[in-house]
């Protein structure tokens, strides 16, 4: 079976955006799976809008990619249309790159994020053709394995998962590869993983039953220690970004500069598993930021971390990256900052004119309840931050709070309304519009966490809080409240700290249809709840306090801490004690130190050194291309280079890049360009975009190569170097056939459009050459149009166009193997109205979507048809 012909024929065409499944991406990797002795596919349990842009995938994909006998696809979460699509036609799902189904692969590794990915963890284990539990699998499935910073507790989902990954992946993602080509049969590979440290395989660790139905390890059980990547100046980063074609969630670099976080807020489970601090030296920040952005040409680059401004030399981070990025319009984001005025003069360095939000979280507005949290930071710090974000030019800022926190009482969720007011009071008198965004989510009580013994609030309990919070903000202009869904936090409640026995539930959910639970638009809490009901799920039980002696699901997972610890802080949280950062003040004998010694002093070194440097640091000038600033007010942008000279490139795309909308064509093109570091010339105005414009808008699963784009530049260029430079970095399916330099004052590419001509390539049917002479010798060819304007009634009108004279020619040329070839010529009138193919597909009596059209060249009127004459001719290559 060809799963790749049956997909590019019959099935992306119906789906929405096909590109999520093309596999095509600049700086994906393509192997002959005869050249490899281990296969592993890399699945993401969410649609490949969220997934492309998770760094822990990014990185995996290289490292294993950069072993000569090892092959990592991916794959993500399909979406419902094709997951339909492969149900009704019993195909598998398939990886990415090579179309493969996953019954081919030596493993699928999942990349754990969330507790609410389970039932997409199952859907892609059922689309694989895999019986879901390991337990029924036969000798030919592959090994399911999973990862990330949701597995922390991987009791719910161990009767799916063959063997779990704890800590960081890049070294021990290596092991796993070697076992699978060292060792033969699912048993053995199993028993050989077993022996590796940070792995968990479920089906060979013993576990205990409790009389109250509990699965749970024994007292004096073995435990699994976390992997640790301990430099992360020699730990792998993925310079060859993959570069999506479609907009993501996520849609740029992310440089990650620092991993862990010492700063001990009580509620965080990323903070404490990912201890201790280990920093990327500016040097190696640097290098990588270069090599990223000139492989890539991406717009914005995010230095990530749980806390950016905790990196020990972090104003020289921002200075050194802004340096290297504003000169080729590469925005910088810093997407964690502190509660401080520290954290807006970092933001104030890299923001540019288009200062619209400062986002930070205080998690609590009551100073008894951020003691409780080990959040400390006085009211007026937090006021004085917020008015200088105004000041600065910010004209909003976003505060996200969290309600339902241990000991939190009604005046606790009151103050998060009059911190709100009393920020936007402070904007107003320095910013007439200014506006404040609060954002508030429920606590879920999260397992290796001081606060994993708390309860949860309920849903009504939650709605409760919520509605006192929009009581309050009812009516206040200038205030935005955005709440989280109260069924969203539940669900994840009854699942983050459960035994084995949730497994039942989540395979409940999956099999009654639930899909995407982290998606407000597609989680269907009816099902969810018709699952609670069948397999009698205890809801209340899974929310309630916990005792401090009890034991619990992951005690057998070791993530360097001390289960002590975690009750003394419990207890100074009850006496609303604060710690201070153990890298700015004292060990507080969390239990790293005892394990890591060696880390937690390089850690402390590196701190004090970073002190010293920050205290001698001065602020250098504001780079021009980020503006000039004014107190209270945007910064005010320099003006833009003008363009002295103009290229018009005749371009092509083929194959399955045709699945391509236009909009993520140009986006293509114009990241090839920043690549292949052409001058881009740049518009004026709060958004400047590059003077970058195309002959016409492609239609979906047309080919093309007779498609013209026109470039402006700021300084002169060679033509024909620029074509070379070009085609050496756009991705596959991308054409760059030859270029030329017209005057700046010529007309734009669209309006000066008379036409196209095409091939046409479909399936013979009796009458076809009767259908082509009716055609032509008709007077007229309505068709029905959809109005892009709602009709009266307020519903989507027609309107009914004749399309006899945008038809210039047709003639059937052939047939071949059950193909007809037609050669058509359509025209474009004044307007820039014409005809598409797809409806002269349609009065011949042909399907559309089964049918091949290729642009064989775009027709000029006026001065533009002598100048762009005989631009990149090439003769169409035969049809496949």
């Amino acid at each position: 079976m060809n799963l790749a012909k049956i997909l590019a024929d019959d099935i992306l065409a119906r789906v929405d955006k096909p590109s999520r499944y093309l596999g095509t991406e600049l700086n994906s990797v393509h192997k002959d799976p005869g050249d490899v002795d281990v296969r592993i596919a890399l699945a993401f349990p969410d649609l490949y809008d969220i997934g492309l842009g998770n760094l822990g995938l990014h990185i995996l994909y290289a490292i294993l990619n950069a072993l000569p006998w090892c092959w990592a696809e991916r794959v993500y979460a399909p979406g419902l249309d094709l997951e339909a699509l492969l149900r009704e036609r019993g195909l598998p799902l398939f990886a990415l790159e090579s179309k493969d189904g996953l019954g081919a692969f030596d493993g699928i590794g999942v990349t754990l994020q969330s507790e609410l990915t389970g039932t997409n963890i199952l859907n892609i284990i059922d689309l694989a053709g895999m019986p879901l539990r390991t337990r029924d699998r036969r000798e030919s499935d592959p090994l399911v394995f999973a990862g990330g910073p949701a597995v922390f507790n991987p009791e719910p989902l161990a009767p799916f998962i063959d063997f779990f990954v704890i800590g960081d992946g890049e070294d021990v993602i290596v092991e796993i590869a070697e076992v699978f080509r060292r060792v033969r049969g699912r048993a053995a590979r199993l028993e050989a993983l077993a022996e590796i440290e940070g792995i968990y395989v479920p089906a060979l660790y013993p576990m205990e039953t409790l009389p109250d139905g509990r699965i749970l390890p024994p007292v004096d059980g073995p435990r699994i220690r976390k992997r640790l990547a301990r430099d992360l100046n020699r730990a792998t980063f993925p310079v060859s970004y993959i570069v999506p074609f479609t907009r993501q969630v996520h849609d740029r670099i992310s440089l990650e500069v620092l991993r862990g976080c010492t700063q001990g807020c009580r509620f965080c489970q990323a903070g404490m598993t990912t201890r201790p601090v280990r920093e990327r030296s500016l040097e190696e920040i640097d290098r990588l930021l270069q090599q990223t952005l000139d492989t890539t040409g991406y717009e914005e680059v995010s230095l990530v971390s749980l806390s950016t401004c905790d990196y020990s030399h972090v104003r020289s981070l921002v200075q050194q990256t802004v340096e290297r990025a504003a000169p080729r319009k590469v925005g910088v984001s810093l997407p964690s900052l502190r509660l401080d005025s520290f954290s807006v003069e970092l933001a104030d360095m890299v923001a540019d004119i288009r200062r619209t939000g400062l986002t930070v979280a205080p998690e609590a507005a009551s100073p008894r309840l951020r003691a409780v949290i080990n959040k400390w930071i006085p009211d007026e710090d937090l006021l004085r931050m917020a008015t200088e974000a105004y000041r600065r030019g910010w004209d909003h800022v976003k505060l996200y709070f969290m309600i339902g926190l241990p000991t939190e009482r009604d005046d606790d969720i009151q103050a998060i309304a009059d911190l709100t007011l009393r920020v936007l009071e402070e904007g107003r008198e320095i910013h007439p519009k200014a506006r404040v965004h609060t954002g508030v989510s429920t606590f879920v009580p999260k397992p290796f966490t001081p606060f994993q013994w708390a309860a949860q609030i309920d849903i009504d309990e939650t709605r409760r809080r919520q509605e006192i919070l929009y009581q309050r903000f009812r009516g206040k202009g200038g205030v935005k409240f955005g709440r989280h869904h109260a069924e969203d936090t539940f669900l994840e409640g009854i699942i983050s700290r459960a035994d084995r026995r949730a497994a039942d539930l989540i395979e409940a959910a999956f099999r009654l249809g639930c899909r995407f639970d982290n998606w407000d638009e597609h989680r269907d809490f009816a099902r969810w709840q018709q699952a609670i009901e069948q397999v009698g799920w205890d809801c209340a039980f899974e929310l309630r306090q916990r005792r401090l002696d009890e034991r619990l699901p992951w005690d057998h997972i070791d993530v360097l801490i001390d289960k002590e610890w975690f009750v003394e802080e419990w207890r100074r949280a009850e006496q609303l004690q604060h710690a201070e950062d153990c890298r700015h003040s004292r060990c507080h004998r969390c239990g790293v130190i005892d394990r890591e010694r060696p880390l937690c002093a390089s850690m402390l070194r590196g701190a004090i050194e970073g002190r010293k440097a920050e205290k001698d640091w001065v602020r250098p000038p504001r780079p021009p291309e980020l503006g000039v600033l004014r107190p209270g007010q945007p910064p005010v942008r320099p003006a833009e280079p003008p363009a002295v000279q103009r290229v018009v490139f005749r371009i092509g795309i083929v194959g399955v890049a045709r699945f391509l909308t236009h909009l993520e064509t140009m986006n293509a093109w114009i990241r090839a360009l920043r690549r292949a570091k052409v001058p881009l010339a740049y518009s004026e105005g709060f958004h400047p975009h590059p003077k970058v414009a195309f002959s016409g808008a492609r239609p979906l699963a047309e080919e093309t190569l007779g498609d013209f784009m026109d470039v402006q530049l700021t300084a002169r260029v060679d033509p024909a170097v620029v074509v070379e430079r070009l085609r050496a970095t756009v991705p596959a399916g991308f054409r760059v056939m030859g270029a030329r330099e017209i005057p700046l004052s010529a007309d734009s590419l669209m309006s000066a459009v008379e036409g196209a001509d095409y091939r046409v390539y479909l399936p013979v049917f009796d009458g076809l050459g009767a259908a082509v002479e009716r055609l032509l010798a008709a007077d007229s060819l309505p068709v029905e149009r959809r109005r892009k304007k709602r009709g009266r009634r307020g519903r989507p009108g027609t309107r009914t166009v004749d399309l006899r004279d945008n038809l210039v020619s047709l003639e059937l040329l052939g047939e071949d193997a059950g193909i007809a070839e037609l050669a058509m010529s359509l025209r474009t009138n004044a307007q820039g109205r014409g005809a598409r193919p797809s409806e002269i597909i349609g009065l011949l009596g042909g399907d559309p979507a089964k049918a091949r059209v290729v642009r064989l060249a775009t027709r000029f009127r006026g001065d533009l048809a002598a100048r762009l004459a005989g631009v990149g001719t090439r003769r169409l290559q035969p049809a496949s």
